[in-house]
């Protein structure tokens, strides 16, 4: 099916926000990429049914995005559908018995905040940016614990028995694990309920200060950049950027792209970097780093159209 013949078939669904040929540079933190087929946002769960439902009957690619801070897309142009959450999953609720529900396109950041003011703590969650549905999907937060800890449950757009619904389940340990989140048929996350036991405000506030304050002592958080690049690898005693470091990369240039010198397992666009240079950029760390230690690096950040 060619590019014209999509636009076609995405136009008669009569969806708004719509945009054709959207430039991914524009709708990443790390300010690189090409252009998209159709960059769509839905307001509504039903629009954003009948637009999964659409790609899904006519084959087309789609992937849905948060506030795009973890993701690469290539230089080149990709017939794809990028698909962001709109008003009605941007939501965060307090209910009794430490039961808070948020809507998948709901602020990291505010999530962290507002929960501390009503007395609930994710301060582990301190600094991470994006949205609160992105940050399950790869199970955010320390090395010692996830967001996936604190959920009771979740909704998300599912087919089955051929009709595009929304489930609802209870999470279970099997669930997640270290940057890893999954539901067999899962299409789209859309709504978060989560668990927390209550404590002092001011303490927890006090702890996403600290928290924030170290993150930004020790990561560039004012670079242009897409985060961590690369998982740590669970169960092993040094971070990805540890191993990185010992590479002697830190400060490392290729094209526009460099190894920040603050953090090694961060690749920043520094001067103007193309994907491409990001990527080989990326792949030459990962070269080195098996190459010396023998361990194969996984990114953490999603690479598309490579």
């Amino acid at each position: 099916m060619t590019g014209e013949e999509i636009k076609r078939i995405i136009k008669n669904t009569k969806l708004d926000n719509t945009v054709f040929n959207a430039d991914t540079s524009k709708l990443t933190s790390i300010k690189a990429g090409g252009k998209v087929l159709c960059y769509f946002v839905a307001r509504k769960i039903e629009d954003m049914k009948k637009m999964v439902e659409t790609c899904i009957e006519n084959k087309i690619e789609f992937i849905v995005i948060g506030d795009g801070t973890n993701i690469l897309f290539s230089d080149k142009y990709i017939d794809l559908v990028l698909i962001k959450l709109g008003s009605d999953f941007n939501y965060l609720k307090f209910m009794d018995g430490g039961k808070i529900i948020a809507g998948a396109a709901y602020n990291l950041l505010k999530f962290v905040i507002k929960a501390a003011v009503n007395g609930y703590d994710f301060s582990e969650l301190s600094g991470i940016p994006g949205t609160i549905g992105g940050s399950v999907m790869g199970n955010s937060g320390s090395k010692y614990k996830g967001i996936c800890d604190f959920i009771k449950e979740i909704s998300y757009i599912s087919k089955k028995g051929g009709n595009i619904r929304e489930e609802t389940v209870v999470l279970n340990e099997n669930n997640f694990g270290y940057r890893h989140f999954y539901i067999p048929d899962l299409i789209v996350l859309t709504r978060i309920v989560l668990n927390a036991g209550r404590a002092d405000k001011d303490d927890i506030l006090k702890k996403i200060a600290s928290r924030i304050k170290n993150k930004k002592l020790t990561q560039p958080v004012n670079s242009i950049s897409s985060g961590c690049f690369f998982k740590n690898i669970n169960g092993y005693s040094k971070s990805a950027g540890e191993l990185i470091e010992k590479c002697g990369l830190m400060g490392f240039v290729y094209g526009g792209a460099r190894v920040s010198d603050k953090h090694a397992n961060f690749i920043e666009n520094f001067d103007n970097a193309s994907s491409e240079d990001i990527f080989i950029l990326s792949k030459i760390v990962k070269n080195m780093v098996l190459d010396k230690f023998k361990i194969e690096l996984e990114y953490e950040v999603k690479v598309v159209g490579f």
